[in-house]
């Protein structure tokens, strides 16, 4: 990637918006060679003209603002951020698959779907009652790899298999008593669409792009670079976001709620949890979570069940339904 490159892939990332510091000084050269004087051009985009002046006089200004040459992004980050930024569209394209199904399946205004995904906390949604109450908590869970070892291990076969790490059951209930809320997952998955596999169809400049931000020292914000790129696909209508969410949308949907994922991880933990049966669990398996298994058939409810019971028969039979764990 060039520097013209780079600053071009900023300005597609950020069109409405100042760019995130410092790369922000990059605008100012870009508005300098367009004509612009160099105080103009640093006081629009918000730095000292002694600032701009360095970068204008340096060898590589992408070195001199962040601290690494653009030549210089290793492998590993570079993979690393190909994946990340593939597993981060799987999750918008799961959570506007739900927003679709949802609005399809429940055919009526009474219930609203609240989008909270801004705040990034363990609820991607609310669903409000008519008189925009809040009923229910939900949270999206995408998988796509499979447990290829699931019939030795937990009893299951692989593509019947979701596995959600135990502690996030334990956080989903605690959130459920804390506000008097039922809390349930969304859950989708299609094997083989992983983070890997969508990020290879991500466009080289914006995987680029976040890759030399993250191995930056003097970069910023660079969360704001992850979520610029996917915005940027979802709203170009690129094609890895269209041929992703094509997928997703036709996948099988369930529904598990906390209530009944806390039920059977009690009455199957040595069953379906089998970190617990391995001696050194953290040495065999280096950052894997302990996770409970569940059986998409027997233990998850379709979703389209689940929008059919609350459409036709309102919020009480549901919120009895899971407070019970039988959803």
């Amino acid at each position: 990637m060039t520097r013209q490159e780079l600053a071009d892939t900023l300005a597609l990332l950020f069109p409405h918006r100042e760019w995130p510091k410092p790369l922000h000084v990059l605008r100012g050269l870009r508005l300098v060679a367009s004509g612009a004087s160099p105080s103009e051009a640093a006081r629009t985009v918000g730095t000292t003209a002694r600032r701009l002046g360095k970068a204008r006089q340096a060898t590589d200004p992408v070195e001199d603002l962040l601290g690494v040459p653009l030549h210089d992004i290793d492998t590993q980050t570079r993979q690393r951020s190909t994946q990340m930024l593939g597993q981060l569209l799987l999750g918008r394209c799961a959570e506007l698959a739900f927003e679709r199904i949802y609005k399809r399946e429940l055919r009526t205004e009474e219930f609203q779907l609240r989008d909270l995904r801004e705040g990034r906390t363990d609820t991607d949604y609310r669903v409000l009652n008519g008189r925009g109450r809040p009923v229910y908590r939900v949270n999206i869970k995408f998988y796509g790899s499979l447990l290829r070892q699931a019939p030795q291990l937990v009893g299951l076969e692989p593509d019947d298999c979701f596995a959600l790490a135990t502690y996030k059951i334990h956080s989903a209930l605690q959130k459920q008593h804390e506000d008097g809320l039922p809390y349930f997952y969304a859950i989708v998955g299609v094997p083989q669409l992983t983070g890997e596999s969508v990020g290879r169809s991500i466009p080289s400049a914006l995987v680029e792009t976040v890759a030399l931000v993250h191995q930056a020292p003097r970069a910023t914000a660079k969360r704001q670079f992850e979520d610029a790129a996917i915005d940027h696909l979802v709203q170009q209508g690129h094609a890895v976001f269209t041929q992703t969410l094509e997928q997703v949308l036709e996948a099988d949907w369930y529904i598990l709620s906390a209530r009944r994922a806390d039920k059977l991880l009690r009455e199957l933990l040595f069953q379906r949890v089998f970190a617990l049966r391995v001696r050194n669990f953290t040495r065999a398996y280096r950052r894997a979570e302990v996770d409970m298994h569940f059986s998409l058939a027997a233990d998850l409810i379709p979703l389209r069940e689940f929008l059919a019971t609350l459409r036709d028969h309102g919020p009480q039979k549901i919120t009895t339904l899971l407070e019970r764990g039988d959803y």
